[in-house]
This record gives structure tokens, C-alpha cells and sequence, in this order.
């Protein structure tokens, strides 16, 4: 296999792994609301994630259409900020951070 099939399939293999974590409500009032993952690591891809990637894991989080997407801070952290128009009526911002993928914060309107 050549270096781009092997990260393809290595991507792909992440991805699959990355969203059969489990999920829990994150307010207790409304139980499709948002679902973040049970630890940052079940969420977190190994290495550094792309703009594309963190879109893909808003997108699964929170279904609808992606209002902005780039490079950000949260926490002294850097991240990927995207904001999302919810599918549920809700506006959604969710960073992630670059280095890890994992979820630094989350937020619903």
C-alpha cells in the first residue's frame, strides 16, 4: 500500500472507532440535546486533525448546516471552532482541539 491508501484506510478506521463511543445527554432536561462523548479520549483521533475532519465530527454531533468553520483558542487551547445552524433549531458552536481532535467545549443557543 502506498502512504496515502494507508492513511485513507487508517482515517477511515479512526473515524468508525472515533463515533461507536458512547454518548450521554448533556442536559438531563432534554435528552436530544446535545451528545458529547462519555471521555475526550473516546472522541479524540490520534494526531492532528484537519478542518474537514473537526467539520465531519460537528456534523455528526449536531446534524444541519455549518455556518463557519477556523482556527481558534478555547481554554489556551488551540482549536477549530465550528459553528453549526442545528437540524433541532438551536445554534451550535463545538471546538476541537487541533492536536488531539478531542472536544474542548461545546455550546448551545
Amino acid at each position: 500500500m502506498n502512504k496515502q491508501t494507508t492513511f485513507s484506510v487508517a482515517a477511515l478506521l479512526l473515524i468508525a472507532t472515533t463515533f461507536a463511543a458512547p454518548v450521554v445527554a448533556a442536559d438531563s432536561k432534554s435528552p436530544a440535546a446535545a451528545a458529547v462523548p462519555v471521555t475526550a479520549a473516546a472522541a479524540a483521533p490520534a494526531g492532528e486533525i484537519s478542518k474537514e475532519q473537526a467539520i465531519e465530527m460537528a456534523l455528526k454531533a449536531h446534524p444541519g448546516e455549518v455556518s463557519k468553520a477556523y482556527q481558534d483558542s478555547k481554554k489556551g487551547i488551540k482549536t477549530w471552532e465550528v459553528k453549526i445552524s442545528g437540524a433541532d433549531g438551536k445554534k451550535w458552536e463545538l471546538h476541537y482541539e487541533i492536536k488531539t481532535g478531542a472536544l474542548v467545549s461545546e455550546e448551545g443557543k
